[in-house]
């Protein structure tokens, strides 16, 4: 599996790319869990149906306009126009999944997938799973990160304190 940082597009195939047949950049790289993968551009409505999808999936995703808005756009308050919608690429497989329950892609649109980048996908959802906090891990990181903030707090008060009396002793006062 390769991967093009300037575009974002993921190819699947084990052959060696060496150059993005998008945007022409030389160096395709190895991608890691949390790298943006491009998965759709979409504009207005069918951008606003794609967002509402994966948010129902509780996917995290981000969109970026191809282009400027228009005036008239910003006026009528209109979504904006042609969106390059992006996920990370420990989600690729299931926005797709997705994507096509929905119907905003067809099954032929997708690529074939080879067993290497099935795994390294795979691999990339294990990785992302296991860093992601379950809700008893947040709590725990929550009450150790305000017991920590109060205890900087009070050193810096005691510390502040003996400052003070030290000068106090050092001037006589």
């Amino acid at each position: 599996m390769r991967y093009c940082t300037r575009c974002k597009k993921l190819y699947l195939t084990d052959k060696d790319t060496e150059k993005c047949i998008v945007c022409d950049k030389k160096t395709i790289t190895k991608p890691n869990y949390a790298s943006p993968v491009k998965i759709i551009t979409a504009n207005g409505f069918e951008l606003e149906r794609i967002c509402a999808a994966l948010d129902g999936e509780g996917l995290p995703y981000h969109y970026q306009q191809v282009r400027k808005d228009t005036g008239i756009q910003i006026l009528n308050s209109a979504p904006p126009e042609n969106c390059d919608l992006f996920v990370p690429l420990s989600a690729y497989e299931k926005a797709q999944d997705v994507l096509i329950g929905i119907g905003a892609i067809k099954e032929d649109e997708i690529s074939e997938i080879d067993e290497n980048s099935r795994n390294q996908l795979i691999a990339a959802q294990k990785k992302a799973d296991e860093e992601e906090l379950t809700p008893q891990k947040a709590r725990l990181v929550r009450i150790f990160s305000a017991i920590a903030f109060l205890v900087i707090i009070a050193g810096v008060v005691f510390f502040a304190d003996f400052l003070v009396e030290f000068i106090k002793k050092i001037f006589g006062a």
